[in-house]
């Protein structure tokens, strides 16, 4: 599997995302997605300034980080970066890339049996033992550790769904900050067991 898993994570062709509105296509079925893993886990529809500029910052990082990953072009990936550079910068230099390599980004998937979507921000591939890691980045202006354990649940559920060859070993939060790189782990399994549970409530509540 080590030497072929790059071949069997490759992007679903029928799966597009829209920035506005925010939303997931399904080019199979022709349709939007009606939900994503955030609508399934979300606690409140409250968004304060703090959050939309929250997103806006995620949104231009993550978008550096994956030119890096993509390419290893570190200079073009500071200048999309711009005002984040230096945040950028922490994770380029960050040890984890020493024994991890990305091997996918940006990974988007469909669970059609229930009509929920999501994309995981990258799959890591220890470069020794081929294992794998299912990682997300978290973008914060201080670090505060957070529970992230549905989200990845849910990311979990969608890649065992579309990729069932796949075994992870681990999953990963990478807390991305202006002073520095944090990390935080999550057992695979457990977390998609939380995410199982909270999928539950979700749909008994919709109905």
């Amino acid at each position: 599997m080590k030497n072929n898993i790059k071949d069997i994570l490759v992007q679903d062709p029928f799966v597009e995302f829209y920035a506005k509105p925010h939303k997931y296509y399904d080019l199979k079925r022709k349709c939007y997605v009606a939900r994503s893993v955030s609508d399934v886990i979300k606690t409140s529809d409250f968004v304060s300034n703090n959050m939309k500029l929250a997103a806006e910052r995620g949104t231009k990082i993550h978008g550096a980080v994956q030119i890096w990953c993509e390419t290893g072009d570190k200079a073009l990936a500071l200048a999309y970066a711009k005002d984040y550079a230096h945040w950028v910068e922490h994770l380029i230099n960050y040890r984890m890339w020493e024994t991890w390599k990305p091997l996918v980004n940006e990974l988007r998937m469909i669970d059609r049996k229930r009509d929920i979507a999501g994309s995981c921000d990258v799959v890591l591939q220890h470069k020794e033992t081929g294992m794998l890691c299912l990682a997300d980045y978290k973008t914060q202006e201080k670090y505060s550790k957070k529970n992230h354990s549905l989200q990845m649940g849910g990311y979990v559920s969608l890649l065992y769904q579309n990729y069932p060859s796949i075994t992870l070993f681990s999953c990963r939060v990478i807390y991305i900050t202006p002073d520095g790189i944090k990390t935080q782990e999550y057992n695979p399994n457990e977390c998609m067991y939380d995410y199982e549970q909270a999928r539950k409530l979700y749909f008994k509540k919709s109905t």
